[in-house]
């Protein structure tokens, strides 16, 4: 059987291209290994910004409404930054991706529940090989996630990703979320509302030990710990890491790096470069990769300058969150609602960094000072 798009996984990568393929008039065939809807661990965020990529029927998926946020530095301080907006809200995966497919098949796409084998160019086509049987297409869409079969057909790899750990347990935050840093090398720790409960997580790109990290601050904080499951989320550290295919076999989603290197948000990049994808398809059908690349430039730069951030705020975990009370949160506000990109906060915050740096080594030296006299040493 012949389509014009065949799109591998039924994630937000996969439903928005399938989407806006789908309704631009072309055939398009979805292919997702699991049965839909299907448990996907993810704490489940959506900045604001995302609202406007989402097609309607999406306010009955929302959990939790987020206006406030809490950054906390090993545990021991904390403090709160509330704004007068929504700034992010809190969705079940699982029902989520379920909603964005049905989308996708309301305008005219098919979905093919099973296994996504391999692929062969024929011609001017490509035969695509799966466990129900073998298809035809004008063009491939790997959105298959980081263990992406597509991208390892290509000859890609997965260079840079975080390791991270989530569970869900009882507890409430309702309209807040809590963000720790200070307890791994290169990532952070958090706690989410999720409907009536929580979810607790931890991320880095360190070798540290999660899962004792994480028990230890549930017991720290009186959270009934349970059982944590992981994954991986990948990210590019430059232009050159965001991997978006050849030919007519083109990635979008975590398949191809497009994962935000601070915060690790994923979702809002994946239906912004699904509907870039259709798109670039539609208007240049002959040569869709070099109509895609350009298209992308805004995205890559947002997520190169986060990486840039984040290099910054990881190296200094405690200057970061002494910024973040009179600076960084508020800003960071902006950039989840889209009034902001991380450009602008990344030239903008040199001079407070730096400003908060200085003071903070003059805090050190004197401390330094002090402990020589009384015997007791300073941290940095």
């Amino acid at each position: 059987m012949l389509y014009d798009a065949v799109v591998v996984g039924g994630g937000p990568a996969g439903a928005s291209t399938a989407y806006h393929l789908s309704k631009s008039g072309l055939r398009v065939l979805i292919v997702e290994k699991e049965k839909l809807p299907r448990f996907k661990l993810c704490a489940g965020c959506l900045s604001a910004r995302t609202l406007r990529l989402l097609p309607e029927g999406y306010k009955g998926l929302i959990l939790n409404t987020i206006n406030s946020g809490k950054l906390g530095y090993r545990g021991l301080q904390e403090y709160e930054v509330e704004v007068n907006r929504e700034v992010a809200y809190i969705v079940d995966r699982s029902e989520f991706d379920h909603f964005l497919v049905q989308k996708a098949l309301e305008v005219g796409a098919e979905l093919l529940i099973g296994e996504f084998i391999g692929f062969e160019k024929e011609g001017n086509q490509y035969k695509v090989y799966t466990s129900r049987g073998n298809f035809y297409t004008d063009y491939l869409i790997g959105a298959d996630g980081f263990h992406s079969k597509t991208a390892e057909l290509l000859g890609y790899k997965k260079r840079k990703f975080f390791r991270s750990l989530e569970l869900f347990t009882e507890g409430s935050l309702r309209d807040k979320v809590l963000i720790e840093v200070g307890w791994v090398s290169r990532g952070y720790l958090w706690v989410f509302p999720h409907g009536d409960g929580i979810s607790l997580g931890i991320a880095t790109t360190g070798r540290e030990n999660l899962l004792e990290i994480l028990r230890d601050y549930a017991l720290s904080k009186n959270i009934n710990f349970k059982h944590p499951k992981g994954w991986h989320i990948p990210f590019p550290e430059g232009k050159k890491d965001i991997q978006i295919g050849k030919e007519r076999v083109l990635l979008a989603g975590d398949s191809a790096n497009m994962t935000d290197p601070l915060l690790g948000e994923g979702i809002y990049y994946a239906l912004w470069a699904g509907k870039i994808l259709a798109k670039a398809i539609i208007q240049n059908p002959s040569e869709p990769t070099k109509a895609y690349e350009l298209m992308l430039k805004p995205l890559a730069e947002e997520l190169i300058y986060a990486g840039k951030i984040a290099r910054i705020a990881y190296r200094f975990q405690r200057v970061a969150f002494k910024m973040g009370k009179d600076y960084a949160l508020r800003n960071f506000y902006r950039v989840l609602t889209g009034d902001k990109t991380y450009k602008d906060i990344y030239w903008k915050g040199w001079l407070e960094f730096l400003k908060h740096l200085t003071r903070e080594k003059i805090e050190y030296i004197l401390k330094r000072h002090e402990g020589r006299h009384s015997g007791v040493n300073a941290e940095f």
